[in-house]
């Protein structure tokens, strides 16, 4: 046997056991006896109504409780189980208009289940330790973080010579293939059943829907493999969903690069902003997940928030503060407080 073939025959070997675990994971907590019990829905059941208490359905949910509890877990264990309709309207987020669909606290009791209990486990073994998004302990202030630690890691070892590039998804939901997500199930989750669960829940029309809790773990993993990719090339790499930034050092490097990176996309059916996406000297400022970030000479990373986040933030505080004056006025200090905890 020669080195080729030793080579080969680990590859194969760390392949198998990679196999192995996955099948070990989903044994593990795609069990739908196991997962779907009384105690364990009970749990995610009262985190459900927390911040939204004040609502009527939340308190006939309530009231109702153990029954509904029952029913959900009895419905899901028969296959007998059929999922609401959602509320559609619609949002207007810093000029872009975006559709929602919230489902009834009875599906978004399943949503949560299926998210913390089932995805959650399976999905993050898999996913790039710098994929900060909708994971316990990670979340928005992680990936800026990770951001700085990269730029001054770059900064130690190369100076100020490199390039950023910055990738943005073009309507990322609204495009995410039914397909892939599909495949994805198969390739991750060794059990029908429970795939059929997932995506009847999931799959409401074109995309996955903004206002699901499943769609957000979903849009974690589709992305994956792009980020493998990047990384198997040796670049430092950060992604928030649907913002991705890695360093490059050179720069007909990163438009190659760029390159076999949107022929990855077109394969997952992912669309990407040519427009957003870009290519900047590191020694300058680029924006990215809302923030400024650049670096000087000495290596210290400065970071700046966008003028747009600080002007919104001014305008609400200046209506809560006109909110409070006109209920101290009238003496009615808990109405106040009230509309605070809603907010």
């Amino acid at each position: 046997m020669n080195s080729r073939e030793r080579k080969d025959a680990r590859y194969l070997r760390r392949k198998r056991l990679r196999e192995l675990k996955t099948i070990e994971r989903s044994n593990k907590y795609g069990n739908i006896e196991e997962i779907f019990c009384f105690h364990k829905v009970m749990y995610y059941a009262d985190k459900c109504c927390n911040g939204v208490r004040y609502k009527k359905s939340t308190q006939n949910f309530q009231l109702h409780m153990f029954t509904n509890i029952a029913n959900t877990c009895r419905n899901i264990k028969n296959g007998t189980y059929v999922v609401g309709k959602t509320y559609k309207f619609k949002i207007n987020e810093r000029g872009k208009i975006r559709n929602i669909d919230a489902p009834h606290i009875t599906d978004r009791l399943v949503h949560k289940v299926i998210s913390n209990e089932i995805l959650l486990p399976i999905y993050t073994p898999h996913m790039i330790y710098d994929n900060g998004a909708s994971t316990k302990g990670k979340g928005f202030g992680f990936a800026i973080k990770r951001v700085k630690s990269k730029l001054k890691k770059w900064n130690r070892k190369y100076g100020l010579n490199g390039y950023v590039v910055l990738i943005d998804f073009s309507k990322f939901f609204e495009n995410c293939s039914h397909d892939v997500i599909h495949s994805i199930h198969k390739r991750y989750i060794y059990n029908d059943r429970l795939i059929k669960i997932i995506e009847d829940y999931l799959f409401i029309g074109k995309g996955i829907a903004l206002g699901v809790e499943i769609a957000q773990k979903e849009a974690c993993i589709i992305p994956n493999r792009l980020d493998h990719f990047l990384q198997s090339k040796g670049y430092m790499i950060e992604r928030y969903m649907d913002d991705t930034f890695f360093i490059c050092g050179d720069y007909d490097e990163a438009v190659k690069v760029l390159n076999d990176y949107y022929l990855i996309c077109d394969s997952l059916h992912i669309k990407v902003n040519k427009k957003k996406t870009k290519i900047v000297p590191i020694r300058k400022y680029f924006k990215y997940c809302k923030w400024k970030y650049n670096i000087n000479e000495n290596g210290n990373v400065i970071l700046i928030p966008c003028k747009d986040t600080i002007y919104r933030q001014r305008r609400k505080i200046r209506r809560m503060i006109k909110l409070c004056i006109a209920y101290i006025n009238q003496g009615d200090s808990f109405k106040y407080i009230e509309y605070l905890r809603k907010i």
